[in-house]
């Protein structure tokens, strides 16, 4: 399994990412606000279809170096989401509102591997543009990194210098 996304549709991009943990944890970083924003961002996930989820990003929190000035405008930026499904510990789906109204929606497939290891499925879809795109590749790449060095125990790799690599090789990808 490779750890890269992989764009499976005109608008769409897929992740299937292993994590050293149980699906009970994984479940928890993915939708317990404090545990959530170690690896990705803060905000409550209300926990039911219809509710409220909120995405408090500080990218300043995964990063010992301040964002490349691409990103310094939305280094911190809040923003809220409609929960698509709720279906603990198996499936979580929600809209992602973006700028120009339109919003995408993310869909994600949690399961057990029966070695103490969880499967994380990701569909990402309703991505208009190239550039959104390899931002979100490099963006959900970088974060799921991160997720997978503290489920392992391991010291997290710095946020910004991961993404930036990240978006010059989806860029090349999706020349």
């Amino acid at each position: 399994m490779s750890d890269y996304g992989r764009q499976t549709g005109p608008d769409q991009l897929e992740f299937r990412r292993r994590f050293a943990a149980d699906i009970e944890t994984v479940w928890a970083f993915l939708t317990d606000p404090a545990k959530r924003e170690t690896w990705f961002c803060g905000g409550v996930t209300e926990p039911r279809a219809g509710g409220r989820i909120v995405f408090d990003f500080d990218h300043r929190k995964l990063s010992e170096r301040p964002p490349p000035d691409k990103y310094a405008h939305d280094a911190v930026t809040c923003f809220e989401g409609e929960v698509l499904v709720y279906a603990p510990p198996h499936k979580l789906a929600f809209s992602w509102p973006e700028a120009d109204g339109e919003g995408s929606r993310v869909e994600i497939t949690l399961t057990e591997t029966g070695r103490g290891e969880t499967e994380l499925h990701l569909v990402h879809s309703g991505l208009g543009t190239r550039e959104y795109r390899i931002g979100a590749s490099a963006g959900w790449h970088a974060h799921f990194d991160l997720l997978a060095d503290i489920a392992a125990g391991r010291e997290p790799r710095d946020f910004w210098d991961r993404h930036m690599a990240l978006e010059d090789e989806y860029g090349e990808r999706d020349a």
